[in-house]
C-alpha cells in the first residue's frame, strides 16, 4: 500500500438542500453549521477504520454519517488501515458552529495525568473565526504560574504538569462580544511519578518435599502505593496476602505467596512483579519439589592424598541437603583408633541448602596418617565421604642378630611410606668413614609386606672385626642402623685364606674402591631395568588357522591425520589421575562439540621426563583407539595432538570416575536396598575342581533357578528424571543402586568386550578400575595404565621384572604368559565378582604368594558375592574354567545377562536355558 492509497471524501448537506451534490475530497478542516448532515467516506486498498478524537473506541466502517451535527461533533476524524503497524492516515477536523456553544469539552468531571508529563485539556473551539486569545483556563491566577498553550483543534496543553494541581477545580472559558461562556467544571488528578526503590525476595531458590507447604514473600519499597503480582510462567497467581505500611514518605508493600501441600506440578520459577505500570521491577525464585529428604556430600579433591610429613593439608567437602538443618563432624581413623577432629574445621554457608566444611591439618606428623571421614545428617537421612591421607615419612631401621640352625644371621627391619629400599654396607673396622664402606649384596633374603621391608644377611665364622650398616631410603629420606661384630663372624664375601693377608693395605683399599663403584653401577643399572615400563595393555592380534594368535605391532598401524585437533583450542582443568609415566587431565575442547561448541573431554599425556619408548607406547595406544572405531561401551577417541609439542590423546570425559570407586561409594547404603542371599559356606573360596557338585545337572535355568529379591528404587529415579531442575550428573551420583544397575554394568562391559573381540583386540587388564562411568550410568571400557601409579598399587604384584594384576589374570596368563580373548573372559568373571560385591577386592584376605598360585592351579574359586543372583554366580564360575576353550564367549555372556535383566523386570520368565546356551559345556546342563 502506497502513501496515496487512502482517499477521504466528504458530502455535506444543510437544512435548505445540498451544499455538495456529489462527494468531494475533504480538506484538512471543514466548517459547517449546526444541524447540517455530514457524510465522511474513506477509501483505500484494504479494510479501513475511523479514529475519532475523544472517542472511546474505533469505528470499523469506511463511512461515518452525521445526520444532524451539533457542537459536540466538533472533533478530528482520522481514517487508517485496520492492520497492525499501519501508519498511513488521512484526517479532517470538523468545526460545527453554534452561537450558543463556542466550546466543546471532551472530558468528564475528572481528568488524570502522570506527573512531569504534558497534560492536554481538550477544550475545542466550535468556530475557527474566534481568536484563540479569547479562550482561557480559570482560575487565571493559578495558570499564570504554569506554561500553557492553546490550539483550537486540541485545547490547552500544560507543560510538565505537577501534583500541586490536585484537589483544585478548573474550567475552560471563552469571551465573544463581551459575553463569557464556560464549560462544566473539572478536577485534574496528577498521579505521582512511580519510583520503586527496591524489590526483595528472601531467597532465589527453594526446595520442598511433596506434600509440604510453601510460603515466601516479596517486599517492595516505593514512593507510591504500587501493586505486586506473582507469575510462574503459565499463569498469574491471584491468591496472595498483601500488607502495606507508610513511613517517612515511603510505602512498604509485602505480598505473601502461599501454596499448601505442594506437588511436582508446582515446581518452577515464581516471579514477583512490582509496579502499577511499565517498566516494572521483577525478582524471581525457583521452587523444586522433591520426593524425599536428601544429604549429598562431595569434594573436588583427590580422595587419596600422599604427601611429605610436616606439610599442611586442607580437606574441603561440599554439602547440599534438605532439610538444611544439619549435624556434622570429622572423624580420623588411624589403624582402628578413631578421634573426633571437628574442632580443626570450619563450617561455611554457601546458599540456602549448600554448605562447605574445611578441615585444616597443620604440619602433619606420622600419627595423622589414615582415613578422614566427614559425616553429615539432617532429621531424615545422612551421608559421608572419606579421604585417605598417606604421609611420606623417613623410614625406621632396626638391626637384630640371631642364630638359625648354626648359621649367624643379621636381620634389618625397616618400616615407612613409601616402602623403603634397603642397602647393606660393610666396613672392616669399628670406626668407619664413607670411603671405607663397601656395598654388600650376596647371601641376602628379603621379604616385603604392606609397609615393612625385612632384609636378612647370612654370616660365616672368621676371626676379624666388621661393622655392618643397614640403610633404608624412600622419597622422604634415609635412615640407618649399624652393628659391630668382633672376632667371630664375617660376611661370606670376606676372604679367609692366608694368601689374602699378604696383600698390602693399599691394594685392599684400591680394590675395595673399585669394587664399590662397580657394584654401585650394577645396582643402579639393575634398579633401572627393574623399573616397570609403560606399555599399552590392549593388544591387537591376527587369528590364524587352528585359532592361534599372532600379535600385531601397534607401531605399524596407520594413523589418520583427521584426528588432529588444535592445541590452542584446549583449556585444561584439574588432574583426573596421575601415575609414574603420565597423567590424565580434564579439559574443555573449543570447537569439538555440536555446532562447533565447547566439549568437556579427558586428555592423556606423558610426563616431561618420558623416554622415547614411552612416547612410542602412547602413540601406539592412539593408533589402536583410532583403529578400533566408535562404540558406546568403550572410552572413544575424540582427537589428538601429535605435532608441535607433547603427544596428547583426547578421549570422552566420564564424570563419575571409575566403576570400582563408584560402587564403593554406594556400598554404605546398599543394605537398605538389597536382601543379600549369602552362600551356605562362610569361606571366601572353594576348590571347585574337587567339589564337582557345584556344576551338577540341576544347576541350569530350570524351575529351581532364582535370583536375589531386591527392594525397588525406581520411584526415586522416576521422580528425579521428571524434574528438569536436577542436573543429570548429580542425579546419577546420588541415586542408590539396584540389581538392574549391577546387571546393566555387567551387560555394558560384556558388550564393549564383545566389540573388542570382533576387532581382534585383547584387553589384558579387565577390571572395575579400568571401567569408567559416565552420565546415565553408562559403563565404558578404558586402559587407565598411563595414569595409574602401579608401583604403589597393591593390585599390581611384582612377577619377574613386571608388575601384573595377578588376581585378575587367567592361569594361562600367569604361568605361561598367554593372553587371548579367553583370558579376558576369565578377567571379566573377576570383574563380575567386583560388581556384585560392590567393589570389594577379589580373593579377600588371600596374599599373592606360592599358596595363591597353587590355589589357582588347583581350581579354587571365590564364593558367591553378597549381591549376586545365583545364575550370575554360575556364569562367574563358567568364566573361571581352567580350560580356556570351555569358557563362554562375550557374545554368549551378553545374551545371558540380557535374559537375566529381562527376568528381574518381569518381561520374561525363563524355566529352561535357551537352545543356543545348552550347546556349550558351561551352560549348566
Amino acid at each position: 500500500m502506497g502513501t496515496a492509497a487512502l482517499t477521504l471524501l466528504i458530502l455535506i448537506s444543510v437544512r435548505d438542500g445540498l451544499k455538495n451534490q456529489d462527494p468531494v475530497p475533504a480538506k484538512s478542516e471543514e466548517v459547517i453549521e449546526a444541524g447540517s448532515s455530514v457524510t465522511l467516506k474513506c477509501a483505500g486498498n484494504g479494510t479501513v477504520k475511523w479514529i475519532v478524537q475523544g472517542g472511546k473506541k474505533d469505528i470499523r466502517n469506511d463511512t461515518i454519517l452525521i445526520r444532524k451535527a451539533s457542537f459536540k461533533d466538533t472533533k478530528t476524524y482520522s481514517c487508517v488501515y485496520d492492520a497492525p503497524g499501519s501508519v498511513e492516515n488521512v484526517a479532517v477536523h470538523l468545526f460545527v458552529k453554534d452561537s450558543s456553544n463556542y466550546l466543546n469539552a471532551l472530558f468528564g468531571v475528572v481528568i488524570r495525568f502522570d506527573e512531569h508529563q504534558d497534560a492536554v485539556i481538550p477544550c475545542l473551539l466550535t468556530d475557527p473565526s474566534i481568536p484563540e486569545s479569547a479562550v482561557s483556563l480559570e482560575p487565571l491566577d493559578y495558570f499564570k504560574k504554569v506554561t500553557t498553550e492553546f490550539d483550537a483543534k486540541k485545547g490547552f496543553t500544560i507543560r510538565n504538569v505537577q501534583t500541586d494541581l490536585n484537589d483544585h477545580t478548573f474550567r475552560c472559558t471563552v469571551t465573544v462580544n463581551g459575553k463569557k461562556k464556560d464549560t462544566h467544571s473539572m478536577r485534574i488528578y496528577v498521579e505521582k511519578e512511580e519510583i520503586i526503590h527496591s524489590v526483595f525476595l528472601p531467597s532465589n531458590e527453594y526446595i520442598r518435599i511433596q506434600g509440604e507447604d510453601f510460603v515466601t514473600n516479596c517486599t517492595a519499597k516505593s514512593n507510591a502505593k504500587i501493586q505486586i503480582a506473582w507469575d510462574n510462567g503459565t499463569k498469574t497467581i491471584e491468591e496472595t496476602e498483601m500488607k502495606y505500611s507508610f513511613v517517612d514518605g515511603i510505602w512498604t508493600i509485602t505480598s505473601i505467596l502461599s501454596i499448601r501441600s505442594v506437588s511436582y506440578e508446582d515446581s518452577g520459577n515464581y516471579t514477583c512483579v512490582a509496579g502499577n505500570k511499565e517498566p516494572s521491577r521483577k525478582r524471581s525464585a525457583n521452587l523444586q519439589v522433591i520426593e524425599k529428604a536428601f544429604v549429598h556430600v562431595s569434594t573436588s579433591q583427590n580422595r587419596s592424598i600422599s604427601q611429605l610429613t610436616g606439610l599442611d593439608e586442607e580437606l574441603t567437602v561440599d554439602v547440599e541437603a534438605y532439610p538444611s538443618q544439619l549435624s556434622w563432624q570429622w572423624l580420623h581413623n588411624n589403624t582402628g583408633i578413631i578421634k573426633n577432629v571437628s574442632s580443626l574445621s570450619k563450617w561455611e554457608h554457601r546458599g540456602p541448602y549448600r554448605h562447605q566444611s574445611i578441615l585444616t591439618l597443620y604440619r602433619m606428623n606420622a600419627n595423622e596418617t589414615g582415613t578422614y571421614t566427614f559425616y553429615a545428617n539432617n532429621s531424615e537421612t545422612s551421608a559421608s565421604l572419606s579421604v585417605e591421607i598417606k604421609l611420606f615419612g623417613t623410614p625406621s631401621v632396626i638391626m637384630e642378630q640371631y642364630s638359625v640352625n648354626g648359621s649367624h644371621e643379621i636381620k634389618c627391619t625397616s618400616k615407612g611410606y613409601t616402602l623403603p629400599a634397603i642397602t647393606w654396607l660393610l666396613c672392616f673396622n669399628t670406626s668407619c668413614s664413607d670411603e671405607e664402606k663397601v656395598p654388600f649384596t650376596d647371601e641376602l633374603r628379603q621379604d616385603t609386606q604392606e609397609d615393612v621391608v625385612i632384609s636378612v644377611m647370612r654370616l660365616e665364622k672368621l676371626n676379624d672385626t666388621v661393622t655392618i650398616f643397614c640403610l633404608a631410603s624412600n622419597i622422604a629420606g634415609t635412615a640407618s642402623d649399624k652393628m659391630t661384630i668382633t672376632k667371630a663372624i664375617l660376611p661370606v664375601v670376606a676372604s679367609s685364606t692366608k694368601e689374602a693377608e699378604k696383600f698390602s693395605s693399599m691394594f685392599i683399599v684400591v680394590a675395595a674402591g673399585a669394587a664399590f663403584f662397580f657394584l654401585l653401577s650394577v645396582f643402579f643399572i639393575y634398579k633401572y631395568k627393574q623399573k616397570p615400563k609403560f606399555e599399552v595393555r590392549w593388544q591387537m592380534v591376527q587369528v590364524t588357522e587352528g585359532n592361534q594368535y599372532i600379535c600385531i605391532d601397534p607401531t605399524q598401524l596407520p594413523y589418520n591425520e583427521r584426528w588432529e585437533f588444535p592445541r590452542a583450542n584446549l583449556q585444561f582443568g584439574k588432574t583426573i589421575g596421575a601415575g609414574a609415566f603420565g597423567k590424565v587431565m580434564e579439559a574443555t575442547a573449543f570447537g569439538m562439540g555440536k555446532d562447533d561448541s565447547a566439549l568437556r573431554v579427558a586428555v592423556k599425556m606423558l610426563k616431561p621426563s618420558a623416554h622415547t619408548d614411552e612416547k612410542e607406547a602412547l602413540m601406539s595406544e592412539l593408533k589402536i583407539l583410532s583403529h578400533l572405531g566408535h562404540h558406546d561401551n568403550i572410552v572413544n577417541l575424540l582427537g589428538a595432538c601429535t605435532s608441535g609439542g607433547p603427544i596428547l590423546v583426547i578421549t570422552e570425559y566420564c564424570q563419575h570416575g571409575d566403576l570400582l570407586n563408584f560402587l564403593r561409594r554406594k556400598a554404605e547404603i546398599m543394605n537398605n536396598n538389597f536382601t543379600a542371599a549369602l552362600a551356605n559356606s562362610t569361606s571366601d573360596y572353594k576348590n571347585m575342581a574337587v567339589e564337582g557338585k557345584y556344576l551338577g545337572s540341576n544347576s541350569g535355568l530350570g524351575n529351581d533357578s532364582s535370583y536375589i529379591d531386591m527392594k525397588p528404587v525406581t520411584s526415586n529415579r522416576a521422580s528425579t528424571l521428571e524434574n528438569p531442575l536436577v542436573e543429570e550428573e548429580d542425579m546419577d551420583d546420588h541415586l542408590p543402586l539396584d540389581l538392574h544397575d549391577l546387571l546393566n554394568f555387567s551387560l555394558q562391559v560384556a558388550q564393549g568386550m564383545s566389540f573388542l573381540a570382533t576387532k581382534n583386540c585383547i584387553h589384558r587388564d579387565v577390571a572395575a578400575r579400568n571401567v569408567l562411568v559416565t552420565h546415565g550410568r553408562m559403563a565404558k571400557i578404558c586402559d587407565f595404565g598411563l595414569a595409574r601409579d602401579i608401583e604403589n598399587d597393591s593390585n599390581y604384584v611384582v612377577k619377574g621384572n613386571a608388575r601384573l594384576p595377578v588376581k585378575w589374570m587367567a592361569p594361562e596368563s600367569i604361568f605361561d604368559c598367554i593372553y587371548t580373548v579367553q583370558s579376558d573372559v576369565w578377567s571379566y568373571g573377576i570383574l563380575l565378582w567386583e560388581i556384585f560385591s560392590l567393589g570389594r577386592s577379589p580373593y579377600p584376605g588371600v596374599v599373592v604368594n606360592r599358596k595363591f598360585y597353587k590355589m589357582i592351579k588347583d581350581g579354587c574359586k571365590m564364593d558367591c558375592p553378597d549381591y549376586a543372583p545365583l545364575d550370575i554366580y554360575r556364569i562367574m564360575k563358567a568364566c573361571w574354567d581352567l580350560e580356556p576353550t570351555r569358557r563362554p564367549t562375550f557374545n554368549q555372556l551378553t545374551d545371558f545377562i540380557s535374559r537375566q535383566m529381562s527376568i528381574i523386570t518381569g518381561q520374561v520368565r525363563l524355566h529352561t536355558p535357551p537352545d543356543d546356551l545348552r550347546k556349550h559345556p558351561w551352560s549348566f546342563m
